[in-house]
């Protein structure tokens, strides 16, 4: 029967505006910013190889855009928002390779909406995943080009796998697992089997090797700082193997919950075999996490890392849609859930700002910074050196004094002499401000209330250093 095509042409261009939106939003709700945009406005004050447990492509990037715009709120969400949507839009190409129906691709990359950890948690908090999805979502993208589209494999197309591979080595190192898994995937597809076992695969190799050399350089430099934190975060423990699997498969279940509405709603379409190539790729991710997990001994196990291989599975699933067995109604259906879903990622947006004390504890984006930096401005202080006790704070300094150096824990800058002097913390004197404390002129506490709150207020004190 015929379709209805309006929820299907214009899903990319709903998508655009949708992300267009997000960037508008971001920029009124609040002029502070959170954990991770707070990391970004300190490591963008220097170029350099490697920074923190982190690849450095995404600060890379960001620090083009604040040179272009500026260090601002605008800046930080517009390149949010842009790696949001290329995503989702080499995500709605790879499924119409797949599929050869726009139909399914719209609901393949729809069904992204489905997974809270890209609808909600990219928007809301994350940086490097974020990037790393996306490279992801591009490479697929090509071997599937590469797969249905291409006759003959020239030099050019080992070079530009060498550059995907490259770029999202250097997004997340957890990319190595995403090459690993589709250069099985691959391998055991006849078409791209011909391509990777191609000798000219060695431009591939050479291109990604000499490319990342500097940066594997430094991480050899720098071990313990790139090992330490994620070591934390697996919390391991000797010989207790069960846990470790036992919450990888709680993971995966919370990621995917969502995907019971595809289910239900398209279950009887499902007559199309499953494609080869993806299955073999979710597989192999899999297996791989679960060896991960094995050999690290992991006891904890964040959904949030299995964004770049299980996003896939509404594509996977989308594919075994046979098109002609779809209804209006079903479609209709499942796009006034997925819209419903964009709007309340929208209205849940705002209202957590406009209303924290609904909320156990203010957000991040209601701390009176910008009130507090104007007590901070009267009481004598405009720009130069700020010492602050952890990188939310130095954040929201260095975004209300773009023209300062800010220093904070783990993100050391050097002092200049002749620079006047901010220190500021909420619990604790930064410890690497004590060698100025004798010389302080001006101290003072400042308290104002949480934005938008009636009863939450919170307290950041100041120490102003005038003469060295």
């Amino acid at each position: 029967m015929q379709q209805n095509t309006f929820y299907i042409d214009r899903f990319i261009s709903v998508l655009a505006l949708y992300f267009l939106l997000q960037v508008i939003i971001r920029i009124f709700l609040s002029p502070n910013i959170g954990l991770d945009e707070a990391e970004q406005l300190l490591l963008t004050q220097n170029f350099a190889w490697g920074y923190n447990a982190q690849p450095p492509l995404y600060t890379w990037i960001q620090t083009l855009l604040f040179k272009i715009f500026g260090s601002s709120i605008f800046a930080l969400a517009l390149l949010k928002n842009i790696l949001l949507f290329l995503t989702y839009f080499f995500y709605f190409k790879s499924a119409q390779l797949i599929s050869q129906n726009s139909t399914i691709a719209s609901i393949a990359t729809a069904s992204l909406f489905l997974i809270p950890q890209i609808s909600w948690e990219s928007q809301r908090a994350l940086t490097h995943s974020v990037l790393l999805t996306t490279i992801a979502s591009i490479t697929l993208y090509y071997l599937l080009y590469l797969k249905y589209r291409v006759k003959n494999f020239h030099y050019s197309h080992y070079l530009i796998l060498g550059v995907l591979f490259l770029f999202g080595f250097l997004a997340k190192y957890s990319f190595l697992i995403f090459i690993l898994s589709i250069v099985a995937a691959s391998i055991l597809d006849k078409k791209l089997q011909g391509f990777f076992l191609n000798k000219r695969i060695a431009l591939t190799i050479i291109l990604f090797t000499l490319l990342s050399l500097p940066h594997i350089l430094w991480v050899v430099e720098h071990i313990s700082l790139v090992t330490a934190p994620t070591i934390h975060k697996l919390q391991p423990i000797k010989d207790n193997y069960l846990q470790g699997v036992l919450q990888f498969f709680i993971a995966l279940i919370e990621f995917l919950l969502l995907m019971i509405i595809p289910l239900i709603l398209f279950w009887k379409t499902f007559t199309i075999p499953s494609n080869n190539f993806l299955r073999t790729f979710l597989i192999s991710a899999t297996i791989v996490l679960l060896l991960f997990v094995l050999i690290s001994q992991a006891s904890n196990f964040k959904d949030r890392w299995l964004q770049p291989y299980f996003f896939l599975v509404p594509l996977f699933l989308a594919t075994k849609v046979e098109s002609s067995k779809l209804t209006n109604k079903t479609i209709r259906l499942f796009f006034t859930i997925i819209y419903s879903l964009m709007l309340f990622v929208v209205i849940a947006t705002i209202i957590r700002v406009y209303f924290p004390d609904i909320l156990k504890h203010p957000p991040r984006l209601n701390y009176p910074f910008a009130q507090i930096s104007n007590e901070i401005k009267k009481a004598g202080f405009h720009k130069g050196f700020i010492i602050a006790e952890n990188k939310v704070i130095g954040g929201n300094m260095k975004i209300n004094f773009p023209q300062s150096t800010v220093s904070a824990d783990g993100f050391k800058q050097p002092f200049k002499k002749e620079q006047q002097i901010l220190i500021v913390w909420h619990k604790s004197f930064p410890p690497q401000a004590k060698r100025f404390q004798k010389l302080i002129n001006i101290k003072r506490d400042i308290t104002l209330p949480f934005r938008y709150s009636k009863k939450a207020f919170f307290t950041l004190h100041i120490a102003i250093v005038n003469n060295l």
